[in-house]
């Protein structure tokens, strides 16, 4: 395939000085009982959804409803976003590196990779390994493999050229006849 001609004047200086890291956001909600409630009442829902005949008037449909809007709006006051960056490809390698398993079916040590990739990508909340391991005591499995691998893609996935995202491109076209 032939290389496309790149413009004239382009400054490899200029680049290398406006290259910056990859970084992401992970968003997590912290408040525990609160997802655990919202799990409670959206079975509760689907089992009054499913009394068939039964009117919204007579059916307490509407109160579960109206209680999980309210706990989603808790939830999102209790949510945290975590912003991470990338690490150098060698910085992420010698990470790893340091981090050996000794099972020889993996290639690193998730229970002390992990801590040390959370304090070394950590951009918001910056956090220690310690820290990171005091807060991963009250995440689930789930919300700590949400982070690890947030963690693993931004350090080791390629990254699209341009993304593109349908809805976004969507919605800004939807505005096209607002004033």
């Amino acid at each position: 395939m032939p290389q496309k001609p790149q413009p004239q004047g382009l400054d490899i200086e200029a680049i290398i000085a406006g290259a910056t890291a990859r970084e992401v956001t992970v968003p997590l909600c912290l408040a525990g009982a609160l997802q655990g409630e919202y799990e409670a009442l959206e079975r509760q829902l689907t089992d009054a959804a499913a009394l068939v005949g039964q009117s919204l008037a007579g059916s307490p449909r509407t109160q579960i409803a109206e209680r999980m809007e309210a706990l989603r709006e808790e939830m999102a006051r209790n949510r945290v976003e975590f912003r991470f960056r990338a690490l150098s490809p060698q910085a992420w390698s010698d990470l790893l590196a340091a981090h050996p398993s000794s099972n020889p079916d993996q290639m690193f040590n998730p229970d002390t990779l992990f801590p040390a990739a959370v304090a070394a990508c950590a951009v918001e909340p910056a956090m220690t390994e310690d820290q990171y391991r005091r807060l991963s005591e009250k995440l689930s499995a789930g919300q700590q493999g949400v982070l690890q691998q947030a963690l693993w893609d931004l350090n080791t996935s390629a990254v699209q050229a341009v993304p593109f995202s349908l809805l976004a491109s969507a919605t800004a076209a939807s505005r096209t006849g607002e004033s």
